[in-house]
């Protein structure tokens, strides 16, 4: 039951209420209250099922929380309806927008063309075509297709947030923002456009304006847990890991339900590893995993830890537990491959980094963990072919370039080798393998008459040093092979006293 001071806190809102119907749905979804949104279109369908405008707004009532028992309900009644009106575009928009948000990328790109070819100068639908090279991480085409939409809806709040998304990926951040603040001149209370302004702006820097706005956002909508997820990651990516448990614990005094609930527990115990609170890590993920039987992460998140700890086994069993949750998991897979690969199970490795692939081509952490499989196996020429996978999916992820390193070193092309770990060091200077590797292959250059490389091998070995240093690793192999380059232990001492890794 609603309180006497409720209305107060939104007057505009209230207004609505008295109206009802699609502007009150448009409202409530522009405030991120999508569930009493969908109350209302679910009555406004019910009286007409074929008002195109209210099933957008059904489908952007949605939000993230889509199961897959509702998805085929609402695509059973969107493909009746299209089945009756094949002409009217706006069915295949709608159905493309589904499909967007079922991550059904090649399907939705299918229905939107349609729905263009049917009616080239729909707003929604050149919106969608944005949102969907969005997600295909394409930024310069979505925005293309966004400033498309603006020129027939120049003010809708909506689609300048959208273009702000697109320019901030490309680096534009001036102009991200502007977008922002004239989203908000359209509509102040957009709940996504305040709290996206914040975003943006504490990743800036500006943590007080930033904080601002989000709780700006959240005068619109208390109850929205997205929220405390992304402040929470903003808050552990700054290092800032007690203000992000802080952000958890709030949501978890709002009784969300336990599938969110169970996702708090499970970041909280993955902040609690990260501070170096094993115990503590354990006991959250444990909890996690009990709220929602259902939900994979925590799994995943004990199985990672049990393979940091160097248990297979125990990794074996968490990855197993996790796949039972969510069997086509790519990266589930893969994470069990290399627990299969460190007890030397080659063939069961290669089994799950084929089945990870089935899964989703485009995981070329398989291709690399397949690389690992061949070279334990002698097989060069596979182990060869599976990095030059990775590298047509990953040219700018640094484990690609070092595994392609390890395949030229294998193969005896030194040089070609040699370049490949410095990639991955000017991609990762804190890639503490890639710097293991430089090293040992520019000693064994100097072995075979390259005197020259000496100061080359030695920056290697010391990169590896302060590396090893940070990440509280063992520095004996590091300080053995510096002292054989000539190194001396004082020398060694002032590194690590005074210096600090390069960092990107």
């Amino acid at each position: 039951m609603a309180a006497s001071w409720h209305p107060l806190l939104d007057p505009a809102l209230e207004a609505l209420r008295r109206e009802g119907g699609l502007p009150l749905a448009k409202a409530l979804n522009a405030r991120g209250r999508h569930h009493e949104a969908a109350e209302v279109l679910d009555r406004r369908l019910a009286e007409q099922r074929s008002d195109f405008d209210a099933w957008f707004e059904r489908l952007l009532a949605l939000g993230d929380s889509l199961s897959e028992e509702t998805a085929l309900e609402l695509m059973s009644q969107l493909e009746a309806l299209r089945d009756e009106h094949p002409e009217q575009a706006a069915i295949f928009r709608n159905l493309g927008h589904l499909k967007l948000l079922m991550w059904d990328m090649d399907g939705a790109e299918r229905a939107l063309r349609h729905a263009l070819k049917l009616d080239g100068h729909d707003a929604r639908t050149l919106e969608l075509m944005g949102v969907h090279e969005l997600n295909c991480d394409r930024p310069t085409e979505a925005k293309g297709w966004i400033l498309k939409a603006l020129s027939l809806q120049p003010k809708d709040p909506r689609t300048l947030r959208l273009l702000s998304l697109a320019l901030d990926q490309l680096e534009d951040h001036a102009s991200a923002e502007a977008q922002l603040v004239a989203a908000l001149g359209a509509d102040p209370n957009y709940f996504w456009g305040w709290h996206t302004l914040g975003e943006h702006l504490m990743r800036q820097g500006h943590y007080r304006d930033g904080l601002r706005c989000i709780h700006k956002a959240r005068s619109l909508n208390s109850t929205e847990p997205s929220s405390h997820f992304i402040l929470a990651e903003i808050m552990a990516e700054q290092g800032h890991l007690d203000i992000a448990q802080g952000e958890l614990h709030s949501l978890m005094l709002t009784a969300p339900d336990a599938s969110i609930l169970s996702e708090a527990q499970c970041l909280l115990g993955e902040y609690r590893r990260d501070m170096g609170d094993v115990e503590g890590a354990v006991s959250y993920l444990t909890l996690a995993s009990e709220t929602d039987s259902d939900n994979p992460n925590p799994w995943v998140a004990l199985g990672d830890m049990a393979r940091e700890e160097e248990r297979a086994a125990d990794a074996l069993r968490c990855y197993r537990e996790a796949l039972a949750r969510d069997p086509e998991a790519a990266d589930i897979q893969v994470q069990m491959g290399y627990a299969f690969l460190a007890t030397d199970q080659l063939e069961g490795a290669e089994q799950v980094f084929l089945k990870a692939l089935e899964n989703d081509p485009s995981e070329y952490s398989a291709y690399l963990g397949l690389s690992e499989c061949y070279r334990h196996a002698g097989r060069t020429d596979d182990q060869c072919s599976m990095v030059k996978e990775a590298m047509t999916l990953a040219p700018e992820d640094p484990d690609v370039w070092n595994a392609q390193g390890v395949a030229h070193e294998l193969s005896d092309r030194l040089p070609e080798a040699t370049s490949a770990y410095e990639k991955a060091m000017e991609l990762d200077p804190g890639h503490r393998k890639a710097a293991n590797n430089l090293g040992f292959v520019l000693e064994k250059r100097m072995e075979r008459g390259e005197a020259d490389l000496r100061p080359r091998a030695v920056e290697a070995w010391k990169r590896r040093l302060l590396i090893c240093r940070d990440e509280s690793q063992s520095l004996k192999k590091s300080t053995e092979h510096l002292k054989k380059l000539g190194i001396s232990e004082e020398q060694i001492l002032h590194w690590l006293n005074h210096e600090t890794a390069p960092t990107l």
